[in-house]
């Protein structure tokens, strides 16, 4: 197996309708859209391609996932999990413990305040740089996160990893 780091990009779904209704099932709204579409652009950009997705059973995850695919033109194996439905840091360790396999990179799409959480967490100890004063200064809607990881999947754990990149997609952003 390669010794390059694995890379996890844990991403926040984007904006969402208000509540009406069940949260689960709250779908995109048109900016929430193109902000996913210019997410997809960025990751193809930087030519980060998901062998594992591991996505909420949300619609607005899944919307997410499906627009950001259709932009970048990548997809992958996508493992729709319950459990990272508004899922704890925990829980979303134990998810991508479980289910990352021998995965290079995996894409965990997912909620606040988790997603947020676990970049911090996986983070911890990293020196201060802009990568992590931008996880800490806040995740906003259709936020992605790289993390390298140089543990096997199944060590994953607090101050594992370092977040090398994080960006906010806007579709109005001209970079």
């Amino acid at each position: 197996m390669s010794s390059a780091p694995r890379r996890l990009v844990v991403i926040r779904h984007a904006k969402a309708a208000a509540p009406d209704g069940s949260d689960h099932e709250r779908p995109l709204v048109d900016s929430g859209i193109a902000d996913a579409t210019a997410l997809g652009h960025w990751l193809r950009e930087r030519t980060i391609v998901a062998d594992v997705v591991l996505c909420s059973t949300a619609v607005r995850t899944r919307e997410t996932w499906a627009a950001i695919v259709a932009a970048s033109g990548e997809g992958a194996l996508v493992a729709h999990d319950q459990r990272i439905y508004n899922a704890s840091v925990d829980t979303l360790l134990s998810v991508v413990r479980e289910e990352a396999g021998h995965a290079r990179t995996v894409v965990l799409v997912g909620h606040s305040p988790g997603i947020p959480g676990l970049a911090a967490v996986l983070s911890e100890g990293q020196p201060y740089d802009d990568a992590t004063r931008a996880v800490e200064s806040g995740f906003p809607t259709c936020t992605a996160a790289v993390i390298e990881v140089d543990v096997p999947w199944s060590k994953l754990s607090a101050g594992t990893g370092r977040v090398v990149a994080v960006h906010t997609a806007r579709a109005d952003d001209s970079a």
